[in-house]
């Protein structure tokens, strides 16, 4: 475990960062210099339809929204005592209001379609300072879907793979072994892990020329609904746990790297 004086020293880092005017997204200075947590809208691409249907005309990018993501931040301040915005907001990629934050969160990246537009105002919040990660898509044909879309932000980068011994799995919590899978409801309730062929639980990265991590991908996991379905007894109270801690992690490095 990282220390108590560790914990206060992060922690005293992450109010000066939350208060510190800087020309990328760390500013924060429309929310009183306190924590928020964003959500990317997007528009659906060819596999809309059947999802719309799936889930009663919902598009993607709301999946579990609000309540997963003001779940984690009431969780957040608890285990972390940063300053937090209780209410979660979202943006579309045309919106200057993302500058002014430094943490963004996008789910069902398989459903994901960028215009070109879109792709290049992501890119430039990302190179000024943003950190993006990327939750909840399964399986082979959704990953093909995000790389496509990704090639659109940044053509010349690829996702790699983030080593168990790298800071964002250090920085608050420890995590030590393979990378865990954290499972959504559905798969609990059909007695898995996983869905959609998504057997491993993967965290991979998208580096900037200096090695910062601005883009966290995690495949084949719901923290999402780890978040969600906090209290909820058919969703084993491990798996939110551990999707709380990971989330705490990836706030925590995302504001002190």
């Amino acid at each position: 475990m990282v220390s108590l004086a560790k914990k206060n020293l992060i922690l005293l880092i992450l109010a000066t960062v939350l208060v510190t005017s800087a020309p990328i997204a760390h500013a924060q200075k429309s929310w009183d210099d306190k924590f928020t947590f964003v959500r990317i809208q997007y528009n659906m691409g060819e596999f809309g339809m059947g999802f719309r249907f799936r889930y009663g005309n919902q598009s993607s990018w709301r999946v579990d929204y609000p309540s997963a993501d003001e779940n984690f931040l009431l969780a957040l301040a608890r285990g972390t005592y940063l300053p937090i915005e209780e209410r979660a907001l979202s943006f579309s990629l045309d919106n200057e209001e993302l500058f002014d934050f430094p943490f963004a969160y996008l789910v069902e990246a398989g459903y994901m379609q960028l215009t070109q537009e879109e792709a290049d105002f992501l890119r430039e919040w990302l190179l000024r300072g943003g950190f993006l990660f990327i939750d909840d898509f399964h399986g082979p044909r959704e990953w093909a879907n995000f790389i496509e879309q990704f090639q659109k932000v940044f053509p010349d980068r690829t996702p790699r793979e983030i080593p168990m011994d790298h800071p964002i799995f250090h920085c608050y919590y420890d995590f030590e072994g393979e990378f865990p899978q954290v499972p959504g409801l559905g798969s609990i309730l059909r007695g898995t892990t996983f869905e959609k062929g998504g057997v491993r639980a993967e965290c991979k990265g998208i580096f900037d020329d200096q090695g910062r991590l601005m883009v966290l991908v995690n495949h084949n996991v719901d923290l999402g609904d780890s978040w969600e379905h906090t209290g909820d007894y058919s969703y084993p109270r491990y798996y939110s746990i551990l999707g709380y801690k990971l989330g705490i992690n990836y706030i925590v490095y995302s504001l002190t790297h």
